[in-house]
This record gives structure tokens, sequence and C-alpha cells, in this order.
């Protein structure tokens, strides 16, 4: 039996269990959603997921829900009904980017925010009548388009924006639908056919990606402001995306053979780029009573496309805490698709922060593993040092104790300045360092932190500190639990080890992983260069996680697989001569 046969079996199962719990029978769009889910490809414990989160939180049988449907199962509901949860208790109270980055703090992982918003689009396209109502469609608005945009989910992305749009206003709604005059259906169809139509005409001739779109009612709606509808070339668009520059040009002569040009429409933003750096030709041809406009450009313009102006294009707001590690974000997922690859690179973990809320509901953005200190010298650097006690959730705690996302802080302050040296060693953020420290007279040093990350070992286990790799000297540690820690035969750790612990092993393996940590002033289009490298050096890129910081720099960790450590070598060398790159370093 297959996996999607199994799957099926699977999410009946779920339903029928949903129903014998709740008393109810009408569960079509859990079950709609659970299929499209599967379609999708997405693991079978969102399937799963979103159908169970129908459960009621109070009424959540943890402990049979694990043992029928699996312990990750268990834990995507929970986050399912918590994102619901932020959403109705704070929507209308705090800025929706704000909560939007909220809603990425809730997981380590994207997968239950597609969840949500797959079970949004769904909602609103089929006009379900329980919840098909304005406030519903101004969350999927606000909200869930936003994350959908962030997330390059641009197939929920537009059904939200344009379905919403409907609920929302629907005279305007109304407007462009007869403006357009052709159904979604035919609208999608016929970008299909262009889509194939050019395809094959450039098969043989030159490797491209060809992908289409129809423009959105919305988005449609909204350019009538600057742009009469007779001169709207881009209702219908076909992306070109080719590998170098010059075959951008060789398949803009093909698209201007087979089709009649509108020559009004033409630019060419790879020879005169954008101030903004925005390189890509565009064109719009006639095809029949339809026009469509073609862009074409490289995957290292698109990557940058998909970077910091993608935002501005899109007109989406920020928080720049989040958005660009979520631009580097989407690069990687675009550039798995120039290299054939479908999905994530891992479970990507979005930042490093949690959001903490003051009694008065405001969010504060905060780093993981900050304390009650570092909060209230981020609420007001008087309030910190002021501070005598605090609750956090209604509760006394000690104010070294360190918060959890979500968690709500009240802090009771005294005339007097209560700030001790100690509280250094229970605060993460610069600020309330700098702020303890200036009031003690202390000088402000930084203090290296190491971190080596230790992971359950089988009988011979790659060293994490040093990664080694086919082609270098090698040695074996044996441990108490009788496995073997394969290290660099000159890993610092190996000398700190007793002789009598040392076996010698040959690195037979024909691959092997490292990591590559890259320091980089951030600027747009650096991660497609180094990306770039990565592709022509080919070696195989396994997951990544990286870092923005306010004075501008990015550090970025790579985890690469490679069949020799002479050929990461040579990749080094070509990353280190990348602008802006101040320093690369296997770790």
């Amino acid at each position: 039996m297959g996996f999607e046969e199994t799957t099926q079996k699977e999410i009946q199962t779920a339903l029928n269990y949903l129903r014998e719990k709740t008393g109810k029978n009408n569960f079509e769009r859990n079950k709609r959603v659970a299929e499209e889910l599967l379609l999708k490809k997405m693991p079978r414990e969102s399937c799963l997921a979103v159908i169970l989160q129908e459960i009621a939180a109070e009424k959540l049988n943890e402990k049979a829900i694990e043992e029928k449907f699996g312990k990750e199962t268990l834990k995507l509901v929970k986050v399912l009904q918590q994102i619901e949860g932020v959403v109705e208790r704070n929507f209308g109270k705090i800025p929706s980017e704000t909560l939007s980055s909220i809603i990425l703090t809730i997981s380590p992982e994207f997968e239950p925010i597609i969840v949500k918003i797959a079970e949004v689009s769904d909602a609103l396209f089929n006009k379900e009548k329980i919840i098909y109502e304005k406030d519903y469609a101004q969350k999927a608005d606000q909200i869930y388009y936003p994350l959908a945009t962030k997330l390059g989910l641009t197939d929920f992305a537009w059904k939200i924006q344009d379905f919403s749009f409907r609920v929302i206003n629907p005279q305007g709604f109304e407007k462009i639908k007869q403006l357009i005059n052709k159904t979604r259906i035919e609208r999608e169809k016929l970008v299909d056919e262009v889509q194939k139509e050019i395809e094959e005409l450039l098969k043989g001739k030159l490797e491209v990606q060809v992908s289409g779109r129809p423009k959105n009612f919305k988005a449609i709606f909204d350019k009538l402001k600057k742009t009469p509808f007779v001169k709207m070339y881009d209702i219908y668009g076909i992306r070109i995306i080719c590998n170098k520059e010059k075959e951008c040009y060789e398949a803009l002569g093909f698209i201007h053979s087979k089709y009649e040009i509108i020559p009004e429409s033409f630019d060419d933003y790879i020879t005169k780029p954008k101030t903004s750096g925005y390189k890509s030709i565009h064109t719009a041809v006639r095809r029949g009573k339809d026009i469509v406009e073609v862009q074409i450009r490289t995957w290292e313009q698109h990557l940058r496309i998909e970077g910091e102006t993608y935002w501005q294009y899109k007109n989406v707001k920020k928080d720049k805490e989040f958005e660009k590690e979520l631009s580097w974000e989407r690069q990687l997922i675009e550039w798995q698709k120039s290299i054939g690859k479908d999905g994530r690179l891992g479970k990507k973990t979005v930042g490093k922060r949690i959001f903490v809320f003051t009694p008065k509901n405001d969010a504060i953005s905060l780093p993981i593993g900050a304390s009650i200190i570092d909060f209230a010298y981020a609420v007001h650097t008087d309030i910190g040092k002021r501070m005598e006690k605090a609750k956090i959730n209604g509760i006394f705690v000690p104010i070294e104790t360190k918060l959890n996302n979500l968690d709500k802080v009240e802090i009771i302050t005294s005339d007097k300045v209560q700030a001790k040296k100690t509280w250094l060693n229970f605060v993460e953020t610069e600020k309330a360092k700098t702020k303890i420290k200036s009031l003690f007279g202390l000088k402000t040093t930084k203090k290296k932190k190491i971190c080596i990350a230790q992971k359950d070992l089988k009988k011979i286990k790659m060293a994490e500190c040093c990664h080694p790799l086919p082609g270098e000297e090698t040695i074996g540690v044996k441990t108490t639990k009788r496995k073997i820690i394969l290290h660099k035969k000159n890993c610092p750790n190996v000398a700190k080890v007793a002789k009598d612990k040392l076996i010698c092993i040959d690195f037979e393996q024909d691959k092997g992983k490292t990591q590559l940590k890259v320091i980089v002033l951030d600027r747009l289009g650096v991660l497609a260069e180094i990306l770039s490298e990565v592709k022509n050096a080919g070696v195989n890129l396994t997951n990544t996680s990286f870092k923005i910081k306010k004075s501008g720099y990015a550090e970025a960790i790579f985890e690469v697989e490679v069949n020799s450590v002479e050929k990461l070598d040579k990749l080094i060398e070509k990353i280190e001569h990348i602008p802006s790159v101040q320093h690369v370093e296997r770790i």
C-alpha cells in the first residue's frame, strides 16, 4: 500500500475520531484541506492535524491522540490551536505585521503555518457560511496573506487576497470581474496554454524554467488607481528564468518571433537596472484577443528579486527583526528550484526571537533566552533599573527568570534604583548589558561563546566539532557507551583524549558533511552569489541557518555534503572572493 493510499485511510480514521469526540458531522472543509495538503506532498501529520485541531483544546485527550496518530501529529494540533488562539486574542489590538511575526515564533518550523494558510484559503474559496464574514476576511487579508507572501506560498497568497477582497469590497470585486470577463478557471487555463506554448518553443534551444499566473482581482483593483485598464499589460503573466544573461536576450528573440509585440510595453532593466538593483526584461505580446506580459531574467537576478525588493514590490509591511531572514529563506527556496529540488532545506528555524506582552498588550520582541531583566530594559531603561518585583502570567517569579514566547509580564518598580551588578549574569540583550554596565561604570567587553552541538550517537558517528571529510586523516574516539566518534586527526579535542580510547579508522565514505560559517556585509543579491558558487562547485547544500545583525552584517551557516576536502577548499576560496564577504571558515 502506497504512502498516499495509507494517508487517505488515516484521514478517514481522523474524521471518524473527530465525529466521535465532538458529536458533529460537518467537517468537509477539514477533509478538503487534508486532501489538498496530501496532494502537495505535505507530511501525513499535517493532513491529520488539520482535522484533529477541531477538538476543543480543553477536551483534547493528548494521550489518545498520540497513541492513535503519533507524537508529531499531537504537536502540530497544539501549535495550530495556539496560532488560532493568538489571532483571536490579539487581532485588532496590536499591529497586524507584529501579529504575523508572532505567529512565526510559535513554531520553529513552517509546517503548521502552511497548514493554517491552506485552511484559511480553502474557507474563503468555498464560501463557508459559518466563518465567511467580513471579520474573517480581514484577518485573512491582514495576517495570512502577508504570511503566505513572505513564505513564498504564491498559490495560497493569490487565493487569500482575491477571496478576502470579494468579501471586504464586493463592489470593487464585481467591477474587476466585469472588466476581465473571464472566470478564474478560464484565466488559469489561458496562462497554462501560453506556458506550454513557450516551453515547446524553447525546447532544445535553451535550458529555462517557465511559470505563469493570472493577476488577481485585488492587484488589478489597486493598479487601476494609477493605470487605465487598457494600458494594463500584466493581467496575464509569464516568467522565464535563464542561466545566463545572453540567454535572456535569446529567449526574448524567440518570444518576439512567435507573438505580436506591443512596443510601448518593452523595458530592458538588465541593460539599465532600476535604482533598487532590479534586473529583468519586460515585454508584452498579443495572443488573439488577450495580452500577456513576459518577464525574462537569470536565476541570480530572480533570487535578488526574491530578497529585499520583493517586499517593496508586494507592498507588504515589514517587521525588520524577521523580514531579512525570511528574504534569505525565500531565496533558498527559489534556489532549490534552479537545481531541480523541491521542498525546503531541513526544518528551518525562523529567527531566534520571542514575543512577550506587557499588561497593556504591547508586544516586545526579545532574543530566545532573555530574562525579565531584559524585558524591563526593553520597555524603558528607567523601568529596568528601578525593577523590584515581577509577575509572569499573573504569578510572582524571580526577576532573573527566563521568558517563554507569548508570556505576559508585569513589572513592579521602586522609587529607588534596584539594579545590581549580578544582573549581568542573567541578561541576553545588548541594551540591558550596556545600561547595567553604564550604571556601575563597567567597561563593555564582548565575550566569545563557543557551542558544540551534541547529538545521539550511532556505532560510528562523525564528530560535530571537526566534521571529517573524505581525504582527511581521521582517528576514532571510543566512548563509554561502546560507540566511536570519528574526528580529524588534528582536531584539538583529540589531544585531550586518553590514548587507550583512540582507535585508527580509515574514512571510507563517499561523502561527508561539514559546515561553513560565512560573515558577510548584507546586501541585495549576496546570497544568490554564494549559492551560485555552491551550485557551480557541485556541492550539495543540506541545511542552512542565518542571523542578520543590526550592524548590517549577516552570519550564515551552510551545512554542505561534499566528496572531498579539496572540493570544499576550492569552494571556500570562491566564496571568499565574493564582494562584501568578510570571512569564511569551516566549523
